[in-house]
C-alpha cells in the first residue's frame, strides 16, 4: 500500500472525527420547553453588548418569601439558567428545597407540563409555552413596572431604553396606569419600536417627561451636565440609545460615561438619585411578555377561569 494511499485514508478519518465532534456539540434535546424568542431575535440581529458596569446580582430572597407565604403549596420549581450566576446561593437554595420536599423540573423537556402539575418559576420566557399548553400563569411575588416607578424616590431621574420590544404586553389597563407614572407615548401599536423615556420624578406623584419618543428607526439622545430642559438642569451627563427589533436590537444607558443598561429585551431602566448623585437602581422588564420585572416569581396552574399575570 503506497504512502499516498495511507495519507488519504488518514485524512479521511480525521475529517470524519472532526465532523462527529462538531455534531456532538450541536446535539439538541428531542423536545425543549419551547423556542427562546429573545435568543432567536438576537441571532437575526447580532449586537455585541457592552457590559453593564454595575449588574444586579441574582437573589433568592423572593423565593424565600414565596415558600414562607405558600406554606407547603409549592411542590415543584422550574430551573432558571440565571441561578448559575450565584452557585453558592443556588446550593443553599437547593438544599433548603430538598429539606422541604420540593422538587426541581428542568427547562429542557416538558414532562412536567404533560403531567399537568403545578409549578413555580421565575423565568418569564416560559409563559408563551405554558399559555399554549392551557396553563394559567399567576403572579406569586414581584413588582410590576407600575409598582417599580411608583416606588422610586422623589428627586430621581428615571431612564428607559427599549431593546427589541417594550409594548406587546401593554393592554389598555396597563397603558392607563403607566400614564400616571410618565409612560405616555408607548402603546401596544408600537410593537418592536425603539423607545426612549427620560422622566424627572419631581415629587411623590409628579412625573415630568424630559424626553419621550417612539420610532420604527433607532433613537439616540444626549445631555451634558448642566444642560437645561425647560426649568430642569441635568446634574449628570446622559447618553441613551434604543433600537427596536428591526432597527438594530440594542439598548444603551450611559450616565457619566458608565453603562447601566443590561441590553436585554424589553425595558432597560436606570434610576438616578439626584440627592445622592448616583444610580440607585438598575432594572429590566421584559414587556414583550410580562409587565413585571425580572425578580418576579410566578405560579403555573393547569386550570382555567382565573386572570393571567400578564
Amino acid at each position: 500500500m503506497s504512502a499516498v494511499w495511507l495519507q488519504g485514508i488518514a485524512a479521511a478519518l480525521a475529517l470524519v472525527w472532526i465532523s462527529l465532534l462538531r455534531a456532538m456539540g450541536r446535539v439538541e434535546p428531542s423536545r425543549s420547553i419551547g423556542p427562546d424568542p429573545e435568543e432567536a431575535s438576537d441571532e437575526e440581529h447580532p449586537v455585541e453588548p457592552e457590559a453593564v458596569d454595575v449588574a444586579p446580582t441574582y437573589s433568592f430572597s423572593g423565593w424565600e418569601e414565596v415558600l414562607a407565604k405558600e406554606d407547603g403549596a409549592c411542590r415543584f420549581i422550574c430551573n432558571n439558567p440565571r441561578w448559575n450566576e450565584v452557585p453558592e446561593a443556588y446550593e443553599d437554595f437547593a438544599r433548603g428545597c430538598a429539606e422541604k420536599g420540593i422538587g426541581f423540573v428542568g427547562l429542557e423537556g416538558s414532562d412536567w407540563v404533560a403531567g399537568r402539575i403545578t409549578a413555580y418559576f421565575d423565568d418569564c420566557r416560559l409563559m408563551p409555552l405554558l399559555w399554549e399548553e392551557n396553563y394559567q400563569v399567576h403572579l406569586a411575588q414581584g413588582k410590576s413596572l407600575f409598582d417599580l416607578l411608583r416606588g422610586t424616590p422623589p428627586f430621581s431621574i428615571i431612564v428607559v431604553s427599549v431593546k427589541d420590544d417594550g409594548s406587546q404586553a401593554l393592554n389598555h389597563d396597563w397603558q392607563e396606569k403607566l400614564c400616571e407614572v410618565g409612560i405616555r407615548s408607548l402603546t401596544r401599536e408600537h410593537l418592536r419600536h425603539s423607545y426612549i423615556n427620560i422622566i424627572w420624578k419631581k415629587y411623590h406623584h409628579t412625573y415630568i417627561n424630559l424626553y419621550e419618543e417612539c420610532s420604527d428607526g433607532p433613537l439616540a439622545k444626549r445631555y451634558d451636565q448642566g444642560d437645561f430642559v425647560n426649568d430642569f438642569k441635568f446634574p449628570m451627563s446622559l447618553e441613551v440609545e434604543s433600537a427596536g427589533y428591526h432597527a438594530g436590537n440594542s439598548s444603551s444607558i450611559k450616565i457619566d460615561g458608565r453603562q447601566y443598561s443590561q441590553n436585554l429585551r424589553g425595558m432597560n431602566i436606570a434610576v438616578f438619585d439626584m440627592i445622592d448623585s448616583k444610580v440607585e437602581g438598575i432594572h429590566r422588564v421584559d414587556a414583550f411578555i410580562s409587565m413585571y420585572e425580572d425578580t418576579a416569581i410566578y405560579r403555573a396552574v393547569p386550570a382555567e377561569g382565573e386572570k393571567n399575570a400578564s
